[in-house]
Order: structure tokens, then sequence, then C-alpha cells
């Protein structure tokens, strides 16, 4: 089990990349979370010889130093003690092995955020590294398409994310999306995400599958169903709660969002808030494992391997 004192101390290995993973873990001990950074936030190394741009979130281990110019501010989340702190213009503070130590400037009062809003994100990182590889396809003969369909297979959905996601076997081929028995046509479509918004049903779990079909004809069906678990009323209540409180920790950041809702299986929305999130901040190489994730989640083998080998390629560049 991992030391729940510092729920991101996985993340030191997942960020550092293929070659450095050895060299972070023995060097690098993250201790908090820069994010909401507005204006011109930087931060350095041990040795300070060189300050970085700090864009939306960014990890802190020991050693590190943090500052700000006249027009910058962020807030920093402590992993040790669970508490939130905005650092204010023209400061700086450096991190100690447990704490958050100001050197200069403004840094506020710690304050006690939600328990449970970053829970389990270390164990999820982790998950998320294995699927950071980009493995070389083995050719086959392609005379002959075999056509395959996996879906996620479980999913929360609620009114306000009621989307369902799959990867498009291909142009030619429409779905027929049946929920506990109940059939429904799905058109073919030219993107590689096929979604069908699902509306009318009971709170609670109920059993999915998604069947390929051309001209009419069924070409491929689906041995198991998958599942929907269907949030309204009271059971849709703590999710509520703890987005109000993910959005006062930190208002306006998809990728915290996404993060929260995915660990409550609302996958598909989890993966439009990171999409959404890297195309607004397009140079976020360490967060990006996290959209992999949810590629692999949902089965969309193809984005999975693209957004693979493009983290890969960042990280080669850094």
């Amino acid at each position: 089990m991992i030391n729940r004192r510092f729920p991101l101390l996985a993340l030191a290995f997942l960020f550092a990349g293929p070659g450095l993973a050895g060299q972070a873990w023995a060097e690098a001990n993250p201790v908090a979370m820069a994010t909401q950074a507005q204006g011109n936030v930087e931060y350095c190394s041990k040795e300070c010889d060189k300050w970085k741009p700090v864009t939306r979130n960014k990890l802190l281990s020991e050693g590190q130093q943090l500052r700000t110019a006249a027009d910058g501010s962020t807030k920093l989340i402590n992993q040790a003690t669970g508490t939130v702190q905005t650092l204010g213009p023209n400061s700086a503070i450096k991190i100690t092995a447990d704490n958050i130590e100001k050197v200069s400037g403004t840094l506020s009062e710690p304050e006690k955020s939600s328990g449970d809003l970053l829970e389990n994100l270390d164990k999820r990182f982790a998950k998320a590294e294995r699927y950071t590889t980009v493995r070389r396809s083995v050719d086959k003969d392609k005379t002959e398409k075999v056509v395959k369909l996996e879906t996620v297979k479980e999913i929360s959905l609620s009114a306000q994310y009621p989307e369902l996601a799959w990867a498009n076997a291909g142009n030619e081929y429409a779905y027929e999306l049946i929920i506990d028995g109940k059939s429904t046509p799905v058109a073919a479509s030219s993107d590689k995400i096929v979604r069908h918004k699902v509306a009318g049903l009971t709170a609670g779990k109920h059993e999915y599958l998604v069947r390929v079909m051309q001209n009419g004809q069924e070409v491929y069906a689906p041995k198991k169903p998958s599942t929907i678990n269907w949030l309204e009323g009271e059971a849709l209540k703590p999710v509520e709660k703890g987005m109000k409180e993910m959005q006062a920790l930190a208002p306006g950041d998809d990728f915290m969002m996404g993060a929260y809702l995915e660990d409550r299986g609302f996958t598909v929305a989890a993966m439009d808030l990171y999409r959404k999130y890297f195309k607004d901040n397009p140079s976020d190489v360490d967060m990006r494992p996290m959209l992999i994730k949810t590629y692999h989640d949902l089965n969309l083998k193809d984005l999975q391997k693209e957004e693979a080998s493009q983290y890969q390629k960042m990280l080669s560049e850094q």
C-alpha cells in the first residue's frame, strides 16, 4: 500500500520519463502541487541556476523554489497536510522535506481542503504510467477486416454527463446500443469516437452492449454486457458536493475537475475535460498520462497510441 502521508509520492517516478525514473526517485520527493498559476510564476531546482515557467499544474519537491512576479500568483496544495495556500505577487517559497516555507512576500495561512478531493490520485497516476509505452504493431494480413468493438466495462452517467463513447469501427458501420434489452440505433460516423447521449434511465445499475451493424446486418456483438451506473437524487448529491468543492479549490481548472470526475467513474466526462485542458495548455507534459489512461479505459486504442507517442516525443525534447 502506498504511504497515504503523501499521495503524490508515486508521481515522481511517473513524471520522470524513460531513463530518468531512478534519478527522479532518488532526488525528488514531491511535497506540493502548484495549481491555478496566474501571470509570471517560475520554479527552479535545488541549484536554482535556471528558472522555468509554471503554466497551470506543477509538482514541487524538497529543495525546489517557486517565485511570482508583480502579476503572478498561484495556489499550493500541500499533500502532507491536506491544506491549500495562496502565494501572492512578488513572493517566493521553498520546499522543505514536508512543508512549504515562505522566503519572501505573501503566503496565506493554510486552509483545510475537502479530504476526498485528491483521494486516490497517487494510485491513478501510477496506473496511468502503464499506458504511456508505445508498442510496435505487428503487421497482419489485412485482406479481411476483422471487426471487434470493446466498450468501457463500467461507467457512471448522469443528466449532466449522459454520454457513452466508443471507438469507431469504420465509416461504413452503424451501431445498435442495447440498454436493459431496449435497442437504440446509432448512426455511422466519420469521427474517431462515436458518442451517444443516454436518457430515460432510472437511478442504479443498467446493463448495456453495443452491436456493430453493416447494411442492417450484425457484424459484431460482444459476449458480455457492460454496466452503466446512472446517478441521480441522493446518490448524486455527494458527487455534486465534491464538484462544488473542487471548483472552489481550483476554479476553472479542467484537469483537476477531470481527475475528480474520473475517480467517480465519469470516464467520458473526464476525457473531455482532459482534452480541453491540454488544448489550452499544450506544453504541459507532466499530466498527460491521465488523458492516456482514459483513452485506455474507454478502449480508444488508436487515440491512446497517438497520445502516448506525443507524450514520449515531448519527454525526449525536454
